[in-house]
């Protein structure tokens, strides 16, 4: 549908440049104005037609890039998942390993060897969660795989969902995409710190808003960042491809409806307001 829109848009200017060229044409060659004035009937009624053609080819070219941009959020929701999944059957079977091992020792009755077994695991995993369910099978996805990119970079990471959000009122892969982008940005900007690399999200409900605060101890934003931060292309990280992220989530936000601050000082909190519709 993409790629028709995007021809039917060009088949329209095409079409209207033609037309424009016969206008021409035919005023070049006309004897007097009354030659004109028959020819404008049929020249207003194609002009007509032509418009219309473009407003329908502009809706349709809308209509496709607001698939395709749901269907890649899909895409990247459906990738958390996976991750999730993967990683829930790496330790199923880490853990049956394990278990079977034991199992053997307690067989032979190597009691001693069994419990320094199972000390040995225990320290191993001591500082290892399982999975961390929070309500929302999206939500659950998304910030166990952005617990495993934090610990990879050696940023701390931490989560924390206040409220019952199994009944959001926002598409799981918008709500993603809000929190994903945000979450993506604030991990970059915990990396500028070389000390106290700290990410925090947290998920609270008041006054009848969903209220996402999303903290990073990452460099300050100045005053003309904050104000230039949500427009379309604007980045700090000097790449042209960058600076579409938070765009997104402004976009998103607005189209529920909501608002979004930012607060930076010692760190930097993203606010996001979005109203329960669910319950007005």
């Amino acid at each position: 549908m993409f790629k028709n829109g995007r021809l039917l848009i060009i088949s329209t200017i095409l079409l209207e440049a033609w037309f424009i060229v016969m206008i021409n044409q035919q005023i070049y060659l006309a004897n007097g104005i009354d030659d004109l004035k028959g020819f404008l009937p049929f020249v207003n009624l194609v002009v007509l037609a032509l418009s219309v053609l473009a407003v329908f080819s502009i809706k349709r070219l809308e209509e496709g890039t607001r698939k395709l941009i749901e269907l890649n959020l899909l895409k990247t929701h459906l990738l958390h998942v996976e991750d999730i999944l993967s990683a829930s059957q790496a330790q199923k079977h880490e853990h049956s390993r394990h278990i079977q091992t034991i199992q053997a020792m307690l067989y032979l009755e190597e009691t001693d060897q069994a419990q320094e077994y199972i000390e040995g695991i225990a320290e191993s995993y001591r500082h290892t969660e399982g999975l961390i369910h929070v309500g929302h099978p999206a939500l659950t996805a998304l910030f166990n795989s952005k617990q495993k990119v934090a610990e990879a970079k050696k940023i701390g990471f931490a989560f924390a969902v206040k409220c019952d959000v199994a009944n959001i009122n926002i598409s799981p892969w918008d709500l993603c995409s809000i929190l994903g982008n945000l979450l993506d940005n604030a991990l970059e900007a915990a990396l500028q710190d070389p000390f106290n690399r700290r990410v925090a999200v947290e998920i609270k409900y008041e006054n009848a808003n969903y209220v996402i605060y999303v903290y990073n101890t990452g460099s300050k934003i100045s005053e003309e960042a904050r104000r230039r931060l949500f427009k379309e292309g604007y980045t700090t990280k000097g790449s042209k491809a960058r600076g579409y992220g938070l765009y997104l989530v402004k976009k998103l936000v607005d189209k529920y409806g909501g608002k979004i601050d930012v607060i930076s000082g010692e760190r930097t909190t993203f606010i996001v307001h979005l109203p329960d519709r669910g319950r007005e």
